[in-house]
């Protein structure tokens, strides 16, 4: 009887190990179920680079000054094609709106490196085809996705010159993938940044495609 008693407790102390085990993976793996970042928390420096292997990295932009804008990026994803498609440019206007500015546009794709929307020729695709003027990123890793806690594409943070977040969430209040939204929240938000002014709504929640994580 106590042998089997011992031999049950054992099996319920293993399982309870697994489950510990299998919990902490999760955790670890999805960025959704860990404490995020907030509007005013230091954003996470990093270094990346584009698609002609030229490195970036963020402080050295907020030290120049400037203002960044990352912009979770997935040529394939339809939320995102619908702001390139068929002239309507939502990002790149949005981007050429402030181009006198201190402003820097980033896009940055965390797609895992055998995804196909990871590819270099796709994405070099997209920079032609929709008239890129500001380097697509490459973080095959993940790992800057999860360290800004991205689920999304496309997915928004802006950043001020002394790299805090400002910012997170979507370009705009239109949230299916038909076509873009009437509300633009990135154009919002800057223009309140450059007037010294409060983002009213400094976190919104994203919609879009979920990120191709490994």
């Amino acid at each position: 009887m106590n042998t089997q008693r011992r031999f049950i407790s054992l099996l319920l102390l293993t399982a309870a190990f697994i489950m510990l085990a299998l919990a902490s993976k999760a955790t670890t793996s999805n960025p959704s179920n860990q404490s995020t970042l907030a509007p005013g928390d230091k954003a996470p420096d990093f270094t990346l680079t584009d698609l002609d292997d030229n490195p970036h990295t963020l402080s050295d932009y907020t030290k120049a000054g400037n203002i960044v804008v990352l912009e979770w990026f997935n040529p394939n994803c339809p939320f995102v094609r619908k702001h390139y498609i068929d002239d309507r440019n939502t990002m790149t206007a949005t981007q050429a709106q402030f181009k006198s500015e201190k402003i820097i546009w980033l896009r940055i794709n965390s797609a895992y490196g055998r995804h196909p929307s990871a590819e270099i020729p796709y994405n070099k695709q997209a920079v032609t085809g929709w008239n890129l003027k500001s380097p697509i990123l490459l973080d095959t890793s993940g790992k800057v996705g999860h360290d800004y806690h991205a689920t999304r594409t496309p997915e928004f943070f802006i950043i001020t010159p002394d790299q805090t977040l400002a910012y997170q969430g979507p370009i705009d209040d239109r949230t299916d993938a038909a076509a873009p939204g009437k509300k633009n929240y990135i154009q919002e938000a800057l223009t309140n940044l450059l007037a010294g002014d409060q983002i009213t709504t400094p976190k919104r929640k994203p919609y879009g495609c979920n990120i191709k994580y490994d």
